[in-house]
């Protein structure tokens, strides 16, 4: 039987729920979650060289996501997957986190909605610098190419994502230690070789992906460094409120690339931002900041389904600074 072990951090504060919007534990269902996310984003180009056409790469990532992870019980071959994920050892869970981010700062433009108001209490969250495990146990004949699919996704994860409410704006970012007792921090010019890596990997997809994949027209940047993660990421949330907020000439429907809802424009409809967030704890102590544009079909809505993609994300693709090197 093959066994994964990884080691994390959490940089920045993760904030969890239950029921009541309290931060309970890590719970393995919504770690298997983000770890979804990332293969899916990380497999689009393969399913699409594989089947050749748009709709049959969707039915075969659909079959190999459930054979990898599990599916519904309603679901025509339904299964638990080709592995059992247990959170082996839990961060500290107190104190919580109860006044991080503030408004009018960098971090409380991005974390709009976690903050108090006059009707409901600052969300709770894990503070940083706790380190989770995790054990991942694959059954026995299990192939090598879906460990291997497995151990690359928990890498991406690191370079890129985190866990919890609001984690594309980088809020509860994590960042992999260990891996099977390997240590796996890096230092800036380990971590950029890490993402253009991964960038690269998906240059020969040309389209934009139905989905938040990786593909051709993909980026990423380092936006700040620091030896405090809560100033990093300040300085990411300054940094984009003045390319997007009130600060900039940015207005009305030239916005919407950034996501739905957009007060003033749309209230009713719903997209993700094709923007990521992510704090990375860096081999020394410094942290960096850094933003990851991942493209895709933006709506199913026609209006907001223009032919030229490129044109309508550059205001998006605009704030991501080019990575020139370490």
């Amino acid at each position: 039987m093959t066994v994964i072990t990884a080691i994390y951090r959490i940089v920045t504060p993760m904030f969890l729920g239950n029921a009541d919007q309290k931060a309970i534990s890590l719970r393995p269902p919504s770690i298997k979650g983000a770890l979804r996310f990332w293969w899916r984003a990380l497999n689009w180009g393969r399913c699409l060289q594989e089947a050749g056409a748009e709709s049959a790469a969707l039915k075969l990532l659909h079959r190999q996501e459930a054979h990898l992870f599990g599916s519904a019980a309603d679901e025509a071959g339904s299964g638990q997957g080709r592995f059992l994920l247990r959170v082996n050892r839990q961060p500290a869970l107190a104190p919580l986190e109860t006044v991080w981010p503030q408004n009018n700062t960098g971090s409380g433009y991005l974390g709009y909605g976690l903050m108090a108001t006059a009707d409901k209490p600052h969300r709770e969250g894990l503070r940083e610098g706790g380190e989770f495990g995790l054990e991942l146990r694959f059954k026995p004949n299990t192939p090598d190419t879906d460990v291997d699919a497995i151990i690359q996704t928990l890498r991406v994860w690191s370079l890129f994502g985190g866990l919890g409410s609001r984690a594309r704006r980088g809020f509860g970012s994590v960042t992999l230690l260990e891996l099977n007792g390997e240590d796996m921090k890096l230092d800036r010019e380990g971590y950029v070789k890490a993402a253009r890596a991964v960038l690269d990997q998906a240059s020969q997809v040309d389209q934009f992906p139905p989905y938040t994949a990786f593909n051709h027209h993909a980026s990423f940047g380092i936006l700040a460094t620091d030896r405090d993660a809560r100033q990093v990421h300040n300085q990411a949330g300054l940094l984009y409120k003045n390319h997007r907020g009130q600060p900039s000439p940015l207005r009305g429907p030239i916005k919407i690339p950034f996501g739905l809802p957009l007060q003033g424009v749309d209230q009713d409809s719903r997209r993700a931002s094709p923007l990521f967030f992510h704090i990375h704890a860096l081999h020394g102590g410094s942290f960096a900041a850094v933003a990851l544009y991942l493209p895709a079909q933006f709506h199913y809505e026609a209006r907001y389904q223009p032919a030229d993609l490129a044109t309508f994300y550059q205001p998006v693709s605009a704030f991501v600074p080019a990575e020139v090197g370490p």
